[in-house]
């Protein structure tokens, strides 16, 4: 390696005059994917002598070694996952402006990719989602619904461009922007002619036997059910099937004598078809807060904008109407 390159930090003003080839960008993600020189050069259609080339002319002008060479094949440095991170996120935004401008030229007037927790579907998102389609109908939308857990990386990979749930515990990331909203109280939920509704009083400790449908491992909701129980002196449910689709947990409601939690508005939603009584008893710790969470340092585009404006204004139409 040329004496030039070596594994002090690079001057702070460096990356303003670093001109980095789209070939460069595409070796770094083929890199950290197959940790082998001549599998990534194949990967993007190159010589490994090519690939040798462009990836030492970009520890060079950085003045840092990227990749540890090694007889098993390569290893990123610290610098290296930086450069990886930031070629990904290149790359997946390319990948989907290419999605973009299909949509715009299929007829569509933009895209948003909204990533929404349970919690905040059936009100918050379907509201400020139903008035934003009223003024935008050739607006491509995409939805997921998901646990916030995997939503983050996806937003933080570029996949959504929105999302609105909550940060998982000990999660932070100085990308992201969040607009704090209101906790969700939540509500414990079984099929309407459950035996616990013949009980004159229902307790948390009349639940614990119960067969309980909770999200995953890992999950807000999962890790916040815990600590209700916990905080009310109980143990841990020993009969658990998880699941985090509400299709499957409102099935298995229908057909056995398990039960759920759920955030309030999701199980009043439900109630009101008549799909899931609300069990008469108080969990003492409601969820997170719900966030409105972006990236700082991706432009939105104006459909973008103008989903999140359209939520803002139905928050606030809610707010007054309390």
């Amino acid at each position: 390696m040329d004496d030039a390159v070596d594994t002090a930090a690079p001057p702070a003003n460096l990356f303003r005059r670093l001109r980095i080839k789209s070939r460069q960008v595409m070796l770094l993600d083929a890199l950290d994917e197959h940790r082998n020189l001549r599998r990534a050069a194949a990967a993007i259609h190159t010589t490994q002598p090519a690939a040798t080339a462009l990836l030492q002319q970009l520890e060079e002008g950085l003045g840092v070694v990227l990749f540890e060479r090694h007889a098993r094949g390569m290893e990123p440095t610290v610098y290296g996952e930086v450069m990886i991170r930031y070629a990904r996120g290149v790359l997946h935004d390319f990948a989907y402006a290419g999605d973009e401008m299909a949509a715009l030229a299929a007829g569509a007037a933009g895209l948003v990719r909204i990533g929404s927790v349970m919690g905040a579907t059936p009100v918050l998102l379907t509201q400020g989602l139903a008035r934003f389609k009223a003024g935008n109908p050739r607006v491509r939308i995409s939805l997921q619904v998901d646990t916030s857990d995997l939503l983050m990386p996806a937003l933080l990979r570029g996949d959504l461009d929105v999302v609105l749930g909550r940060l998982p515990d000990q999660f932070y990331d100085e990308d992201l922007e969040i607009e704090q909203l209101e906790g969700e109280p939540m509500s414990v939920v079984a099929r309407p002619d459950h035996p616990l509704f013949d009980l004159a009083e229902v307790t948390l400790a009349d639940l614990v036997a119960q067969t309980w449908i909770l999200h995953p491992l890992g999950s807000p909701m999962r890790r916040r059910v815990k600590q209700a129980l916990q905080h009310a002196s109980l143990a841990a449910p020993p009969d658990i099937v998880e699941t985090s689709s509400i299709l499957a947990t409102t099935s298995l409601l229908e057909a056995s004598d398990m039960i759920s939690v759920v955030p309030r508005d999701v199980a009043q939603h439900y109630a009101n078809y008549g799909l899931v009584a609300i069990v008469p008893v108080e969990l003492p710790i409601s969820m997170a807060n719900l966030g409105i969470i972006t990236r700082k340092k991706k432009d939105l585009s104006p459909a973008v904008k103008g989903f999140l404006h359209a939520l803002r204004d139905s928050m606030l139409e809610r707010q007054i109407a309390r």
